[in-house]
């Protein structure tokens, strides 16, 4: 198709509708010299001539153009190569392709400009009105659908609320190793953090991220008390700590909800569980005590080897069931129970049947060997008990001095041949300690 030069001083303005117009704001609108080609279809509104009006143009659809020095060059359904000099065409409309992401109001209100764009154009246009139409209904019908509760993204629609949680998931994801990497996670805020401000950007355009954003929150915040309850579990587990001081931590660690925490929560049962524990037995303990004094020998018996009654015995008998079964618990060390003086009325009465029995046999050197180390443990139990065994030691004490005095004095007569005053010493040291060596001695005297 030929024309004549245009004459480029009475050239008409012109608008281009970009198929980018979504991905681009503000520049669906643009001029010819920024077009040179395209295949891409459209629609130019042509005039007869260049010195016609406006409302005398109609529309040439086309699939392709080209933009050539001073004219346009189209490939319609009937010409391949349609020239029309740019002095006859109003406006070059390039139909917009559906956008390939719709996902917030920004990109909507850019969505309904052109959409209103068109429309005026085709009020302006009458002739050119159906064309135009249908070329929005793409637009229209992305524009529905958003409306209705879906969003596009990368070309493939889903509903709003499982678009955004897929998003906020995205960026929980990245922001939860982070927390957990931090090396001072009570230092991180997450009001200047980039993950967890996305994540709020995308709660406000979508309620349902909402949990999302309140489970990061919570994630931090569970690893803020994670950091509490250690500091607080090495401070409790600490030799040099007071039960008081103790007591006060772990109130501390109950408010830092330790069930998260299968270490801290394990230690707070263990407390409790230990501390009632702890006040019973303790109790038992003190009963126990009392009893054990009131059963030490009165001064009138002094020097015997003290008794237990049946009732002591019983008591004892629970009292060593109940420390075993407070130590296994592996009470915290902040708890402290007598436990001292459990053992201490234990070992006492533990060695009063041996004693008795090697002191009645009048086996005073091994009653000694028995009795020596209990004057520790009765110190522990109490005053009368204390005393029992002081007065006890003291008359054995006594009696082997006797017994080794007077065997010294039988050996240094025999050895001058004064057998019978020998005889009568070794006799005497055997009434008290009848030791095998004695009763030897004097069989062999009195062979003499």
């Amino acid at each position: 198709m030929s024309f004549s030069s245009p004459r480029f001083g009475k050239f008409l303005p012109f608008t281009v509708l970009s198929c980018w117009v979504l991905s681009s704001p503000g520049t669906w609108a643009q001029t010819a010299d920024t077009q040179r080609g395209r295949d891409k279809p459209g629609m130019a509104l042509v005039k007869p001539q260049a010195w016609s009006n406006e409302d005398q143009a109609s529309a040439v659809e086309f699939f392709a153009y080209s933009d050539h020095s001073g004219y346009y060059e189209f490939r319609t359904a009937k010409y391949p190569n349609y020239q029309v000099p740019v002095s006859k065409i109003v406006k070059l409309v390039v139909y917009p392709d559906s956008p390939q992401s719709l996902t917030n109001a920004e990109q909507r209100a850019t969505l309904q400009k052109t959409i209103e764009e068109f429309a005026a154009l085709a009020t302006r246009f009458p002739s050119a009105a159906r064309q135009l139409a249908k070329a929005a209904e793409p637009l229209k019908s992305d524009a529905a659908k958003y409306d209705g509760g879906s969003v596009k993204d990368g070309g493939q629609w889903l509903l709003r609320s499982t678009y955004y949680r897929q998003k906020a998931a995205a960026l929980a994801d990245l922001l939860r190793p982070e927390l957990l990497s931090a090396q001072k996670i009570k230092e991180v805020d997450l009001t200047v953090n980039q993950y967890f401000l996305g994540l709020q950007d995308l709660a406000k355009a979508e309620p349902s991220v909402k949990p999302v954003v309140e489970s990061v929150r919570s994630f931090h915040e569970s690893l803020v008390r994670k950091n509490d309850r250690e500091e607080l579990m090495a401070q409790i587990n600490s030799p040099t700590i007071t039960f008081d001081q103790a007591t006060e931590l772990v109130k501390k660690l109950k408010a830092l909800q330790p069930r998260e925490d299968a270490r801290a929560n394990l230690y707070v049962q263990s407390w409790d569980t230990a501390v009632a524990n702890a006040g019973q037995i303790t109790k038992q303990i003190t009963d126990t005590q009392a009893q054990f004094e009131s059963a030490m020998p009165t001064p009138d018996d002094s020097g015997k080897v003290p008794a237990i009654p049946p009732e002591l015995a019983s008591s004892l008998d629970k009292l060593a069931a109940s420390a075993k079964a407070f130590r296994s618990g592996s009470p915290p060390p902040a708890i402290r129970v007598p436990l001292q003086l459990a053992d201490a009325m234990l070992a006492c009465a533990g060695k009063f049947p041996d004693l008795g029995r090697q002191i009645e046999a009048r086996e005073f050197l091994d009653a000694k060997v028995s009795l020596d180390p209990l004057t520790n443990q009765a110190d522990i139990v109490g005053p009368k008990t204390s005393k029992a065994l002081a007065e006890l030691q003291k008359k054995l004490n006594s009696d082997i001095e006797k017994y080794q005095n007077l065997r010294n004095e039988a050996k240094l007569l025999a050895e001058n041949d004064k057998i019978e005053a020998a005889l009568e010493k070794y006799q005497q040291a055997y009434k008290i300690i009848p030791a095998k060596d004695v009763a030897a001695q004097i069989e062999v005297l009195k062979k003499q």
